[in-house]
């Protein structure tokens, strides 16, 4: 419909239907003149053949239909005003759409927008409303929905979104323009406000369209894309970049009619005897915004909440007034009359019993909860002045009752409350993030997960995990080996019954639209442990609602023994409902979940959840989070709650860097002339989470010497903590690697393989190529490692094939060296030419497929004519890997072996019909028949988590304490790459998916980038399908990619990582060199006592080690409050000692190396002796302040680790507790 509004009008009111509708002040000039309008008004109501012109009421560009089934039908005006409707179809279906006319834009153009009104029908993806451009490679466009949401976008050289949040309405009319700055920006609109604006640097060129046409009216530029279904009406072409408020303007006819409608329809019922709150419409069905005005806001706010007046008081009247808003223009409805009738103490009591809830744990000063014209009346020991107040300097547990009467009704309720002393009392602020990009490692599959924030205050809490999410969403399994992913939103925290940690959140999809969960439920998490390090879905639980459900909260009521659930509709009206226990939960049908035998965890509705009320809780105020939305970047804050200082300190510990502490060496009790062993002593090392690990010491040679020729008396070995530096990258361009400590008749050598992935071109890999050293760092590009490659295979030179007759054409992904029933075995996967299996390129990565090659007995792992011919790993059948039914792809291969079973694991998906996700799958083998698995295949890792985007793949096993761990990548070959794992008890059923265990949270993940900086060499990201082997003195190492555009060519890049097993053995796979020993603790030393030959060797005592000098923590970490009670670790012995007798002298280390010490600490135990498996406690005195002991129990004897530093008055006492199998 054209806009007949004089270009001058600055502001225009008319009187329609009895209110006003307003059309908008521009803020600067008024759009220029259109350089295309097509209003269809032209056309009768009806059938737009083949062919019918579509005139331009701007100029000399008219359109012209193609194809069948378009139709003339009412636009958003109503009456007169005539719209296109097409009927949409898949590409090359004949669907109707319209040309353009050529010539409307040329290669001189600058600015342009475009613009209609639309009204989708819904349910397609990428089907273009208009376009204007040439192209697939050259266009400016708008969709209604991409992906999942509304896109503007503009090509030249690569394109530029500017994407809204979710797709566009499929209910009503909805304004769309894009405009292009030209050379600078391209901005989408929506219903007159920007919602989205990216850089580019397109110009107007991009638009010039054909000989044939300038652009397109539903349908895109991609032949492919479906062609769009829905009305289009006014669509419009300008020179010009509008701004909002210029796109406002010409909206506005149309707009002031739809926000009329809106505020027309407005009916709220039956208002005449209103008990509890109205849900006020906040959205007109034609897309309005609705607002209120209350003339008494104390009996109904504008949120539409009512205050009842008291009993016994007269009944309230109010009048709400509805202002309806849309595209720039609003309009006013007709007053509503409300009448609030006065409560009665009877209703009055049972509300207060219903909404009045004080939370299980609150802080000391914490006002109690006040109710509008009740008085009242709140006792209790912790009760002061209206407030529960704690001096004390530990927790306080206390009943707290509130009262109040009217006449003969009296209402009582009672909490049992934990009130934080004010010392140790923390907040923990729950949010989500704006989704941003890789860049900073915050896309939309990690922004939309809950992070973690700890801190005094809302206001001061610290980000945890470096910003990074900590609780992720499952996706739902929408088809076999497909998950649909989902996100969260608005987590609020809130404590189990049992005091556990728990978060209440709605679902939505990765775009952030709410899911159909959201409309009538929210999901739960639970801490699977008091510390916090781990959190499980236990499910969603349907509220009782179609209303919709936004900022769910739960809170343990303990008067009523039950959890109250709160949340607001859409309208905004606060509703409730009770449940019993959020923790009951039930497995219902999932039948594409290869998990729980194809069910999924929700929780009980049946006899658990109440009815669903009105009206929001009178509760404890909560701090507000906009000081701290607005110092942490991105953040979305929405809950916040009070923990307790050891929770608070576990949740620090597990969720930021684990970092060195301590370092100590146990003092040592030699024979003379038998110290060759005190060199091999290692350093004990302490880390922030409690965890403890050793390393190797470089001690030195001198000090040993002085050592070896003593005849008797105590001496100190200085040393240097030994650990090795790594180059980075240590190989460029080499991807998924593999390094093997290869060991045969008495000699070691190192192995490193790895996909080329030269320019991220693997697919087109000419080779397989392997490094062989007889040292670790060897391998490296800095040690010469890249000029010793030698070929395995080469597609070019050698024209390789596989055994079954096949050549080779690209990609040699993912190779692996393990030893295989007691050969060297390669595990790789090749692919092949697709129309020709005798070509050596063309590789098509459909056809990849898992394969084997072993080394010949004695063969030379660097002599190619040593290795066999690849040879596919096979179903015990003869069949390829994969589901039935399906044409298949296996890939990244590994093998393990577990209690004398070996397995093989690798990334698996079908690509037709349709496409899988690749799930990681299982199963047995004979290593003396590795080409074949025995039995059946199973998945065995499954891409749930919204972290892990629909990938499970490169998967790596180790072994640890009884348990096998699993570590692999998800997400996509990109700077998203991800490192997670799964952990299985050694003795399990390790083909049954339910009995591997996965880390929620990534074990290894992106470091983000500072604004303006592009350096993935300082700042990896993409990490990820690594391995783990030991270098020269034992330690584990990672082996891994990153992402390497810029770093050393644009292929990924192979680095090395120190593994540490943190807390709860979670292993930590890029501890860096500073966290794993802190600099100002590299040097140590060792106390030595000689004892004469023949003499008895005498008790060792604990000894104070020397403070290390003063140094900066790389990171801060957050205190614990309460220090972990040291621990006994065994240490070698030749006789233990029948009993322990606790003895305890203390002793500083000689000053000068090789000097006896001299005594000038005492020990004191609490006990002489002790049985197994219980403590006692040791007291040092005579230190000075920082001081650190060592301790050893005698006569095992056993190392104590754990030991705090000396206190001000220079003492220590610690509790030593003796192991039940102690000798």
């Amino acid at each position: 419909m054209r806009s007949r509004r004089p270009a001058a009008l600055a502001l225009a009111a008319a009187l329609v239907g009895g209110g006003l509708v307003t059309g908008i002040a521009p803020a600067q000039a008024a759009p220029p003149t259109a350089a295309l309008l097509y209003d269809f008004d032209a056309l009768p109501l009806g059938t737009a053949a083949a062919s019918t012109a579509v005139a331009d009421g701007a100029g000399a560009h008219p359109g012209t239909v193609r194809g069948a089934g378009a139709t003339i039908v009412a636009g958003p005006r109503g009456g007169s005003d005539h719209a296109l409707a097409l009927p949409g179809g898949a590409a090359g279906s004949g669907a109707a759409f319209v040309e353009m006319a050529p010539g409307l834009t040329d290669a001189t153009t600058g600015d342009v927008t475009i613009s209609a009104w639309i009204k989708w029908s819904g349910g397609q993806d990428c089907a273009w409303a208009y376009s204007l451009g040439s192209s697939a490679d050259r266009y400016l466009f708008a969709t209604p929905q991409c992906g999942g949401t509304l896109i503007g976008a503009v090509k030249a050289n690569g394109e530029q979104r500017a994407a809204d949040d979710g797709p566009a309405s499929a209910t009503r009319w909805s304004h769309v323009a894009v405009a292009l700055q030209s050379g600078q920006r391209v901005t989408t609109y929506v219903d007159g406000v920007a919602v989205a604006s990216t850089a580019t640097n397109a110009t107007g060129a991009a638009t010039v369209g054909t000989a044939t046409f300038s652009g397109l009216i539903g349908k895109s530029l991609y032949g492919a894309d479906p062609l769009f279904a829905g009305a289009i009406d006014d669509v419009r072409v300008d020179r010009a970049a509008l701004s909002a408020t210029q796109i406002a303007d010409i909206a506005a006819p149309a707009a002031g009619v739809i926000a009329r409608q809106d505020a027309d329809a407005v009916d709220l019922g039956d208002t005449s005897a209103v008990t509890s709150d109205l849900s006020l419409p906040r959205t007109g069905a034609g897309g309005s915004t609705l607002t209120w005005t209350s003339s008494n806001p104390d009996v109904v706010s504008e949120d539409g909440r009512v205050v009842r007046p008291a009993p016994g008081s007269a009944d309230g009247v109010v009048a709400l007034v509805p202002t309806a808003s849309f595209a720039g223009s609003t309009a006013t409805g007709t007053p509503v009359r409300i009448t609030v009738t006065a409560d009665s103490a009877a209703e009055l009591s049972a509300r207060l019993t219903s909404t009045l809830v004080v939370p299980p744990v609150v802080a000391s000063g914490t006002a109690l909860p006040t109710v509008p014209g009740v008085d009242l009346r709140w006792s209790g020991d912790t009760v002061a002045d209206g407030a529960l107040v704690n001096t004390g300097d530990a927790t306080r547990t206390a009943s707290v009752t509130a009262a109040a009467t009217w006449g003969d009704t009296t209402f009582s309720k009672t909490f049992t409350v934990s009130v934080l002393d004010a010392a140790t009392g923390q907040n923990l602020v729950a949010y989500t993030r704006t989704p941003t990009d890789d860049h900073d490692a915050n896309q939309d599959s990690v922004a939309r997960s809950i992070h973690f924030a700890v801190g005094s205050t809302a206001d001061q809490a610290q980000p945890l995990q470096n910003n990074y999410g900590v609780v992720f969403a499952k996706g739902e399994h929408a088809g076999v080996d497909n998950v649909d992913q989902r996100g969260i939103a608005a987590p609020s925290p809130f404590y189990f019954a049992d005091g556990r940690l728990g978060f209440i959140t709605t679902r939505v999809f990765l775009s952030g639209v709410p899911d159909a969960t959201a409309r009538s439920g929210a999901t739960i998490y639970r801490a699977a442990d008091d510390r916090g390090a781990q959190f499980d879905e236990l499910g969603t639980i349907d509220l009782g609602t179609t209303g919709g459900v936004s900022a769910p909260r739960a809170v343990w009521d303990s008067g009523q023994k039950r959890y109250v659930v709160s949340w607001t509709d859409d309208n905004g009206a606060a509703q409730r409902t009770t449940v019993v226990d959020l923790s009951r939960t039930e497995l219902v049908a999932d039948p594409f979940n290869p998990e729980n035998e194809g069910r999924r965890s929700r929780i009980v509705v049946d006899g658990n959840r109440g009815e669903v009320s009105a009206g929001a809780l009178s509760t404890v105020a909560t701090p507000s989070l906009s000081a701290f939305g607005a110092r942490v970047a991105n953040a979305e804050p929405s809950g916040s709650l009070l923990v307790g200082g050891a929770l608070a300190a576990a949740l620090s510990q597990r969720y930021n860097r684990v970092v060195n502490t301590a370092a100590s060496v146990a003092p040592a009790t030699v024979k003379a002339g038998e110290t060759s062993e005190l060199a091999a002593t290692k350093v004990d090392l302490s880390y922030t989470d409690g965890s403890t690990a050793t390393l190797p010491v470089d001690w030195k040679a001198e000090d040993l010497a002085a050592v070896a020729g003593a005849k008797s008396g105590t001496y100190t070995v200085s040393g240097t903590v030994r650990q090795k530096d790594y180059s980075v990258p240590f190989a460029a361009n080499r991807a998924d690697p593999t390094i093997y400590r290869y060991e045969r008749d008495g000699k070691t050598q190192y192995l490193f393989i790895a996909t080329d992935d030269l320019n991220n071109n693997n697919i087109a890999s000419a080779h397989l190529p392997i490094r062989v050293s007889d040292t670790f760092e060897g391998l490296s590009d800095a040690a010469g490692g890249a000029q010793r490659e030698v070929d395995l295979l080469n597609r070019l030179t050698k024209r390789d094939t596989t055994t079954d007759g096949r050549t080779i054409a690209g990609c040699y992904w993912a190779p692996e060296i393990h030893e295989i029933g007691g050969k060297l075995s390669i595990l790789f996967s090749p692919c092949f030419n697709s129309g020709n299996p005798q070509a050596n390129d063309g590789g098509d990565w459909q056809t990849v497929q898992s394969h084997i090659m072993q080394l010949r007995d004695g063969g030379d792992p660097a002599n190619p004519a040593d290795w066999s011919k690849p040879t596919a790993v096979l179903k015990a059948d003869g069949s390829p890997l994969g589901r039935d039914g399906y044409r298949n792809i296996s890939l990244d291969m590994t093998y393990f072996e577990a209690n004398g079973q070996a397995y093989y694991t690798w990334s698996q998906r079908y690509t037709s019909p349709g496409f899988g996700d690749p799930l990681t799958w299982i199963a047995k083998v004979d290593p003396q028949n590795p080409t074949r698995i025995v039995g059946e295949a199973k998945p065995v890792i499954s891409p749930s988590l919204s972290w892990e985007l629909r990938l499970a793949e490169g998967s790596f096993a180790m072994e640890r304490d009884g348990k096998i761990y699993l570590i692999y990548s998800s997400d996509g070959v990109s700077p998203r790459y991800v490192v997670g794992g799964v952990w299985a008890d050694l003795d399990s059923d390790l083909m049954d998916i339910d009995n591997w265990h996965k880390y929620t949270t990534p074990l290894m993940k992106s470091v983000p980038m500072p604004a303006g900086v592009w350096d993935y060499l300082t700042y990896p990201q993409g990490p990820g399908h690594g391995a783990v082997t030991t270098d020269d003195d034992g330690n584990e190492l990672y082996v891994y990619h990153t992402w390497g555009d810029g770093v050393a060519g644009n292929g990924r890049d192979t680095r090395i990582g120190r593994i540490h097993w943190a807390a709860g053995d979670r292993p930590v796979l890029d501890m860096s060199k500073d966290e794993e020993v802190l600099p100002a603790l590299r040097t140590v030393t060792m106390s030595v006592t000689v004892t004469p030959t023949g003499a008895p060797t005498p008790t060792t005592t604990p000894t104070p080690t020397a403070t290390p000098q003063p140094t900066v923590t790389p990171q801060p970490t957050a205190t614990p409050t309460a220090t972990p009670e040291p621990t006994a670790t065994a240490q070698p012995t030749a006789t233990p000692q029948p009993t322990a007798t606790p003895t305890a002298s203390a002793q500083p280390t000689p000053g000068t190396t090789g000097a006896p010490a001299a005594t000038t600490a005492t020990a004191t135990a609490s006990t002489t002796r002790v049985a197994q498996g219980s403590s006692f406690t040791v007291t040092v005195t005579g230190l000075t302040a920082g001081e650190q002991v060592r301790a050893v129990l005698h006569s095992q004897p056993l190392t104590i680790t754990g030991i705090p530093a000396a206190d001000a008055s220079g003492t220590v006492t610690f509790r030593v507790n003796v192991p039940g199998d102690f000798a």
